[in-house]
């Protein structure tokens, strides 16, 4: 397979990757979920501190019908994002974040039952279709920073199992670069779960600018083996990233619990002062439709107030 990589020092620039970012995912289909007003849940983002959001561009939402797109919510959503100076992180492409994982619309649907979805053929060329759309309407938008290639493409996942295959992955990535002036840095994120996923971390760096991992301590009730997916493993693959000439950002750190698991906010400060010894710059936090759910609707701003200090300590402490 051919490499898509851009070199990072050559053509980004380390004051690029020297910038310390504390964000969140923040999903409108998550707060919908939850019967929340996008709108005045975003006004809520600038309460927190936060400098970076990671926000998905879903096919489902965006190409409803074959060729006919509706950008008007993206729009939007990144013209606040200007507004505030939130920069963005964008998830292109099947995957994305929050259930039911794939986001692709019904008219793409395909009845492929195997592991790889991408051995569907035509799904992936109407994928790439709808990425091409995207990256030429959204491509002189300021505050997009980087673009995310899938969520977690080689984890099994959505109501099938099933992966988005690294050789797409890579294509994805080439038309990206292909289309975007400012060749914006790739991001491809991948769980840090266990030693056994290094060959998809791997594969990531293969074809990345950065490498984005996605830390969970408490876990569907095991919270045994939490050190290692928070302490060991976040620093065994920056430091994989670094020694390839790539980056390491955050770009899932749990914040939310994991049924049956609970996850409070003396958990949260844990994990965060973990990966703040490990030196990782650009942090995002999964949970923000919960806390403010949490916060509005339930009498709770714990988990609120928690990252709102956290903010603070991220830009003032190392």
């Amino acid at each position: 397979m051919n490499e898509s990589m851009i070199p990072p020092d050559a053509d980004i620039g380390e004051t690029f990757f020297s910038q310390r970012r504390f964000g969140a995912t923040f999903s409108v289909k998550e707060l919908e979920r939850r019967g929340l007003d996008w709108r005045e849940a975003f006004d809520c983002v600038q309460d927190l501190g936060l400098n970076a959001l990671r926000l998905g561009a879903y096919w489902s939402d965006i190409e409803p019908e074959h060729g006919v797109f509706d950008f008007e919510q993206l729009d939007e959503l990144l013209h606040k994002c200007e507004a505030m100076n939130i920069q963005v992180l964008l998830t292109l492409g099947m995957k994305g974040p929050r259930w039911p994982e794939f986001h692709i619309p019904a008219w793409a649907q395909t009845d492929y039952n195997g592991e790889d979805i991408t051995a569907d053929s035509q799904l992936c060329d109407q994928c790439l279709d709808f990425i091409e759309a995207v990256v030429n309407h959204v491509k002189d938008s300021k505050c997009i920073i980087a673009f995310q290639v899938e969520n977690e493409p080689l984890d099994k996942a959505g109501e099938k199992r099933q992966i988005v295959g690294i050789d797409f992955v890579a294509k994805e990535c080439n038309l990206i670069r292909s289309l975007d002036p400012l060749l914006r840095p790739i991001v491809i994120t991948a769980w840090c779960w266990s030693f056994k996923h290094d060959g998809d971390v791997k594969d990531a760096l293969r074809h990345a600018n950065v490498l984005g991992l996605d830390v969970y301590t408490k876990v569907r009730g095991d919270d045994t083996t939490g050190e290692q997916r928070s302490g060991l493993l976040p620093r065994h693959y920056k430091a994989l990233a670094n020694s390839k000439g790539r980056e390491a950002w955050v770009t899932e750190c749990q914040a939310e619990p994991w049924n049956p698991s609970h996850f409070e906010r003396d958990d949260l400060e844990l994990l965060l002062a973990k990966l703040g010894k490990a030196k990782f710059d650009t942090v995002f936090l999964w949970g923000f439709e919960k806390w403010l759910d949490s916060k509005l609707n339930k009498d709770d701003d714990e988990m609120w107030n928690a990252v709102k200090a956290a903010a603070t300590d991220h830009f003032t402490k190392r």
